[in-house]
């Protein structure tokens, strides 16, 4: 169970703070333009603080990541996430980078017990990624989540204050992570960007070098998810098919002789712990391997083939071990000339449903 070293002094209250930086430029909406009135365009920068307005600065003790298949964190396994970063309530940054005046994460978080406060930042412009007020908020967080939305608005950050920050926060013990397009961008091998449309697993098996085949380098170094690359709304969008795809021509183009995705379906989260432990809540997560030559997956003008794909799937309450990764209890699959030999997504009867790969704790040093 959580544990407050002290009670709490005050009942709890909402505090809401907001800022907006007027964009640079002017837009007229229609209705206006009949008026003869402008109107400012969105503000490119909006906080707003939820819960108390005190900052909790709890002692640490993660760092650990939360990934979440599609966009608002489940309460349950979010507070079971808190709780590995520090034994009392802590400040939450929810970073969006579209929706400026939607809220719905921390209204949802606020509730928590282990939240002292949950503040939304939405940036919609890149240059304001370096904005000081931005910057504020995050050095006052011990978790910060990123949202929904389109990741190639986050891949603009790269290299800006707000990376850097998330980045120092998880190397004092924080805790990061998010759902959807913010699960999209935390894998450390290489980003699907998305920055020229989302691509189908039917078209990226087709024609794996399209242009709609986007990747970017990574935005975070997390060391449990080295070499890795993740997507989103796994199942329901029928998405391996694309993440094989990514795999093989990571392997293609030498970034790596041995690439992992990790792929959530709605409503799952991977918890990963300060020793690289990942456990799984709600629903299925499938971790692939592509270790094998990707001579099929070379020639732009040939849809992939590929053998040996290696699959696990891991139900809820199972766990997989990011830092020394599991050698055994996989399928395979095939892909010959576009088209996979087997479903991908369902055990065969004679491999195991969970995979555990047992490991000594190591509570020092963390990932």
């Amino acid at each position: 169970m959580f544990k407050h070293l002290a009670p709490l002094p005050r009942p709890r209250q909402v505090a809401l703070a907001v800022q907006r930086r007027a964009a640079r430029g002017l837009w007229a909406a229609g209705l206006c333009l009949l008026t003869g009135l402008a109107q400012a365009a969105a503000p490119s920068v909006t906080i707003s603080r939820l819960g108390f307005t005190d900052d909790a600065a709890p002692a640490l003790h993660g760092p650990a990541l939360y990934l979440k298949g599609d966009g608002p964190p489940e309460l349950d396994s979010f507070e079971n996430f808190t709780q590995r970063i520090a034994d009392n309530p802590l400040d939450v940054v929810v970073l969006g980078a579209s929706f400026a005046n939607y809220e719905g994460e921390c209204l949802r978080l606020n509730s928590l017990p282990t939240v002292n406060s949950c503040t939304t930042v939405v940036i919609r412009d890149a240059d304001d990624a370096d904005d000081p007020d931005v910057v504020s908020a995050l050095q006052q967080a011990e978790v910060v989540y990123f949202r929904g939305g389109d990741q190639c608005n986050f891949m603009r950050w790269q290299g800006s204050a707000t990376v850097r920050e998330v980045q120092a926060l998880v190397e004092r013990g924080g805790g990061t992570g998010g759902g959807s397009a913010g699960l999209a961008i935390q894998g450390g091998l290489a980003v699907f960007d998305g920055c020229r449309g989302s691509i189908s697993s039917r078209l990226a098996l087709a024609e794996p070098y399209q242009p709609g085949v986007s990747f970017s380098d990574r935005l975070f170094d997390w060391a449990p998810l080295a070499d890795l690359l993740t997507d989103s709304h796994f199942v329901r969008r029928d998405r391996m098919g694309r993440l094989m795809t990514f795999l093989c021509r990571q392997v293609a183009g030498g970034r790596s002789a041995s690439a992992w995705g990790l792929g959530l379906n709605d409503g799952g989260v991977l918890l990963i712990d300060r020793d690289g432990r990942g456990t799984v809540f709600g629903d299925t997560a499938y971790l692939v391997q592509a270790d094998q030559p990707a001579a099929g997956c070379q020639n732009e003008a040939e849809p992939v083939t590929y053998s040996g794909f290696k699959i696990w799937r891991v139900e809820a309450g199972g766990s997989i071990d990011l830092t020394q990764r599991p050698h055994d209890g996989y399928y395979l699959v095939d892909v010959v000339q576009g088209q996979m030999t087997a479903d991908p997504y369902n055990l065969p009867a004679a491999v195991a449903s969970r995979v555990t790969v047992g490991r000594t704790a190591d509570r020092q040093s963390g990932f």
